[in-house]
């Protein structure tokens, strides 16, 4: 593998997909408690052994699911991209690609998206395809570029990397460093050199919105063994020049199942050198040297934590000899451009055997998300807690087991933001026929059981002008800040009618025009979300 410096030849089929979301449905049931729903398929292939899902989304809410599985036909391995634009409720195929390698295998891959409209939405790939069977996991990894609406194959950002172990995307086109146009894209991954034998940890930014890599950094090196890793971007109001922020593994070798947890960030702005790396598993002594599996969040937005800095939050897998289990070590540190002041934290649950995390940010709560595998219970939970984390050992548990099949062996649960919603979405791999992995769908959205009767707009906030209308209504709302506002319409059944508005918008009084003439007779609710305000009020139309 190490020696291919050709470009990928890969086959493409891809489905064209415009439009907003058909309907929503609202995350909300008596007592103002999220209701998860049904488990949903997202492409329900038996006889492929879906696995290493990724998950991501666009401004708009359109979200963007990936796996691998091996092509039963033309005997390479394969990667499928999905494509949801309601939400999660159904998904149509956008990328179907298959390796033209004999013997060889894929071990990861990561997925993020970028753009701020419709026809700029670019989605990236990064994946590292191994020798079947390889003692190493090294092999070569791959970035490349889509068109986030067709699925058409743009451009492959970096020649093959070869000898690489791990790839990790992250961007930050919601929030964008101050210094990129229109917004940056950072990617890292584990490398190993040739002929000295040691290996390094590499970063590269694109700061023109994933057109090239136009910077590369080495963040560490080791005569060791480097392996997973994870890369996210950070900002806050006091630190709009924005940051990437890295973990990764180290190991005696290859073979090595466990061995230290690093973590370091770019230092002042997004394409600047890293800091030196501070070793996490450390500050936990039954971890040190007994660790694996690291994934990291950071703040992102234009809101400062209660130290006027950014937080920080990571963890990881500790393997505990005596019992042959896995548990998870959590770390934060609320001063992450300035100090390396890392607290631990546990997850308040009761089952100590916890793995295979998955962590992300919410922008528009400023709550860290949180969900991984239970192997005591084969559930999968789902956890909160405020980017404060004032109380960091009670953690609000939204669901003890989202998953509605226990038939999880390796489920890897990723979770990230719908950025149209605001609220989490989940994706994993549960075992289905043959013990073939099926990719699997959930958010807390994904039910509708009608408004609480308890919940009343906040006419300070929000009022819409004329009421009742036939023809059109003017909503006015007052932000305390500069931020990103969803207003969405929907009939009393719950049934999304349209999106009337998407966007960031000014400190102060805001107005929306929106049209309501195609309506038929009769009363309609509107939702207003954005960072600081979660409200609905009732509009109705006459004839």
């Amino acid at each position: 593998m190490k020696d291919k410096r050709t470009l990928l030849i890969f086959f493409i089929i891809f489905y064209v997909a415009n439009g907003f979301s058909q309907f929503e449905l609202v995350p909300i049931k008596s007592g103002n408690t999220v209701l998860f729903g049904k488990d949903i398929v997202i492409n329900e292939l038996p006889m492929q052994d879906q696995r290493n899902l990724a998950l991501c989304s666009s401004f708009n809410g359109w979200l963007y699911a990936g796996y691998t599985y091996f092509n039963d036909i033309n005997h390479y391995p394969a990667i499928t991209i999905m494509k949801s634009i309601d939400n999660g409720i159904n998904w149509m195929l956008l990328v179907d690609m298959y390796q033209p390698f004999d013997n060889t295998e894929i071990n990861s891959i990561d997925i993020t998206v970028c753009g701020d409209s419709i026809s700029n939405i670019k989605l990236f790939l990064a994946f590292v395809i191994v020798g079947k069977g390889s003692t190493t996991g090294i092999g070569d990894g791959y970035v490349l570029r889509f068109n986030g609406s067709t699925g058409t194959y743009e451009d492959q950002l970096h020649p093959t990397l070869s000898s690489v172990y791990s790839v990790s995307l992250s961007g930050d086109f919601m929030f964008p460093a101050s210094n990129s146009n229109p917004y940056s894209l950072g990617c890292m991954y584990s490398y190993h050199c040739y002929p000295n034998n040691g290996d390094s940890i590499i970063f590269q930014s694109s700061s023109n919105g994933g057109i090239s890599f136009d910077n590369r950094k080495g963040i560490a090196g080791t005569a060791n063994r480097f392996g997973k890793v994870a890369l996210t971007f950070g900002r806050g109001l006091s630190n709009s020049s924005g940051r990437y922020f890295a973990v990764w593994e180290e190991k005696d070798d290859y073979s090595s199942q466990n061995g230290h947890i690093y973590t370091a960030h770019s230092e002042p702005n997004f394409n600047s050198p890293f800091a030196t790396p501070v070793m996490l598993d450390s500050i936990n002594a039954a971890a040190f040297n007994n660790a694996r599996n690291p994934v990291i969040a950071c703040q992102y937005n234009n809101t400062d934590n209660d130290s006027s800095n950014i937080t920080e939050l990571v963890l990881f897998d500790k393997f505990v000899p005596s019992e042959n289990r896995y548990d998870l070590v959590g770390l934060y540190n609320m001063k992450s451009t300035s100090t390396n002041n890392f607290n631990q934290f546990s997850l308040n649950l009761l089952s100590d055997k916890k793995q295979q995390a998955s962590v992300c940010f919410n922008p528009f709560d400023s709550k860290f998300m949180v969900t991984y595998y239970d192997s005591t219970t084969q559930k999968l939970p789902f956890l909160l807690n405020n980017f404060n984390m004032t109380t960091p050992d009670n953690w609000q548990v939204v669901s003890s087991g989202y998953n509605e099949s226990n038939a999880l062996t390796s489920s890897s649960p990723k979770i990230a933001v719908n950025m149209n919603l605001h609220q989490a979405v989940m994706v994993w791999s549960k075992d289905g026929i043959g013990s073939k992995g099926v990719a699997m769908f959930d958010a807390p959205y994904n039910n509708w059981e009608g408004l609480p009767e308890n919940d009343k707009t906040d006419n300070s906030q929000i009022s819409v002008f004329p009421n009742p209308s036939s023809s059109s209504a003017t909503m006015n709302f007052e932000l305390n800040k500069r931020e990103f506002v969803n207003i969405s319409l929907f009939n009393m059944d719950g049934r999304y009618i349209k999106t009337i508005a998407n966007q960031k918008y000014e400190i102060g009084k805001n107005e929306v025009k929106f049209d309501v003439s195609g309506l038929p007779h009769g009363t309609y609710f509107y939702t207003l979300k954005s960072s600081d305000i979660s409200t609905f009020g009732k509009i109705s139309v006459i004839r």
